[in-house]
């Protein structure tokens, strides 16, 4: 009768087999992390690509761009239009033409009385096309500003964008905005002197594709917007609605190269994303590109400059 042998791994090849899985595991991490954040990057990119698009037909339908509205106490009114007289910046204009429209006319046709309380409401309706999923979900996040909107009660938490439209390479300070909505008080608001601007949207502005005599190839329409981590009072770039008219948290300007999250710059005037490869744009020809944290700032100017002149290739 033939004997019978026990067919068993002895401690020291269990550990071994151990030791192989966990580097093999260690090598393929890296692989899956960077496949994550490639495809992370390409849904930022298509969220562009959609908002280029929306962009191109709000200009379609208007003839002009989505205007930056008014100030930083101001929030989007659908009883005001898309023009100089809508206090809501690009966000709040660009939403019919992301089939948003219903969020747009939460407070059409509510009596003034009761207006500020859909407009409040409204601030709360995130849109997925708007957050980077490298950086959060379309959820709500709260309000941390100090300024109250002027037309809407304050809610505690709201929905951000993690986009900023291109207000050039010159800084405009937008202000508050007036005092209410009376001819009167629109009228006689010093509002700010945008001889300067060279983007192509800020404060009241209805800028046309004529008026980028660069080429829409060759000039920025919205970017990721950089949100810096360190502050521990809450970054002032990303501390108020998206609804609400022209201010850091949905404009930025070509003053800074785009910076990495995690840079610990203390600004809310740059481009930036939490993609550590770059940060993406969406050019007002609707093409999309990445553009590297190492850019050279004066290719960044130009390319935020509508009317420079000097017509550059996206790098």
């Amino acid at each position: 009768m033939a004997s019978r042998r026990n067919f068993a791994f002895t401690l020291v090849e269990l550990l071994v087999v151990i030791s192989i899985i966990g580097i093999l595991v260690s090598l393929l991490l890296p692989a899956v992390q960077a496949a994550r954040e490639a495809s992370r990057r390409m849904s930022c990119q298509n969220n562009l690509k959609q908002i280029g698009l929306a962009s191109q037909m709000h200009a379609d339908a208007h003839k002009h761009l989505p205007t930056g509205g008014w100030g930083n106490r101001w929030i989007g009114d659908p009883e005001f239009g898309f023009g100089v007289l809508q206090p809501g910046g690009w966000v709040f204009n660009v939403l019919p033409f992301l089939e948003q429209g219903n969020v747009r006319k939460i407070a059409e046709g509510v009596p003034l009385a009761n207006r500020g309380i859909a407009i409040a409401d409204m601030m709360q309706k995130p849109v997925g096309t708007l957050n980077c999923p490298g950086r959060r979900g379309p959820e709500l996040y709260p309000y941390t500003s100090s300024l109250v909107p002027r037309n809407a009660p304050l809610p505690r938490r709201v929905a951000k964008s993690d986009y900023a439209i291109n207000g050039g390479s010159v800084k405009i300070n937008s202000g508050p905005g007036p005092d209410n909505t009376s001819p009167a008080s629109i009228q006689s608001y010093l509002w700010p002197d945008t001889d300067v601007f060279n983007g192509v949207s800020v404060v009241r502005s209805k800028m046309g594709f004529q008026g980028i005599t660069d080429g829409l190839s060759n000039t920025y329409l919205v970017g990721e917007k950089y949100v810096n981590l360190s502050d521990p009072n809450g970054d002032g770039g990303d501390d108020q609605s998206m609804y609400m008219g022209c201010d850091a948290d949905i404009r930025r300007w070509g003053s800074l190269v785009p910076l990495f999250d995690g840079s610990n710059v203390p600004t809310k005037d740059a481009f930036g994303s939490r993609h550590s490869s770059g940060c993406s744009f969406v050019m007002c020809d609707g093409s999309v590109h990445s553009i590297s944290y190492s850019v050279d700032i004066h290719v960044h100017e130009l390319l935020c400059n509508r009317r420079d002149g000097e017509v550059v290739n996206v790098p």
